[in-house]
């Protein structure tokens, strides 16, 4: 989801800023990076949008009797909530990440990956099988256009029964 999309169903919705940094429980200048682009718009979010898109009726019922977007965040948090153990983020030469991400294949196919980066550290236990995502975004900002390679490894704590699926390197 795009900046310009987020603040556009934003206004279709009929919400200020403050009433959907309210609804998708952050704090209010985050919500506003959100928008300005200044900040890239986390998942469970980007989901919680599309949730309220389709929540017409429930917003409609809630406007009639004079309620906006109060209380709203209890029925789009049932799926879950997102919390970010550990985050980085640096420049680093293409021969760098390759580096990092052999080590970290190792690490993975280990079953024990510690990150860490300055004071902050965290160790993970990785089951056997994961969910295995691969993803190329393409945003154009300001007349420019960027592009992020994405790869992300997800798992329930404690499902050890996935089954194998199909991404390649070619």
């Amino acid at each position: 989801m795009t900046p310009e999309e987020l603040r556009e169903i934003r206004e279709k919705l009929g919400f200020s800023k403050k009433e959907m940094s309210e609804i998708l429980d952050t704090p209010y200048r985050t919500y506003q990076d959100w928008e300005l682009g200044n900040r890239r718009i986390p998942g469970i979010c980007q989901v919680a949008v599309h949730c309220l898109l389709s929540c017409k009726k429930a917003l409609k019922a809630r406007r009639k009797k004079g309620k906006k977007g109060k209380g709203l965040k209890k029925e789009v948090y049932i799926m879950g909530r997102e919390i970010v153990l550990f985050e980085t983020e640096e420049r680093k030469s293409a021969a760098e990440v390759a580096q990092f991400l052999r080590v970290l294949a190792d690490k993975i196919e280990s079953g024990s990956v510690v990150l860490r980066s300055g004071a902050k550290e965290i160790a993970l236990t990785l089951p056997a099988n994961v969910i295995f995502e691969v993803k190329v975004e393409e945003e154009e900002k300001k007349g420019k256009t960027k592009r992020s390679l994405e790869v992300e490894i997800e798992w329930n704590v404690g499902d050890e029964n996935l089954t194998d699926s199909g991404v390649e390197i070619a």
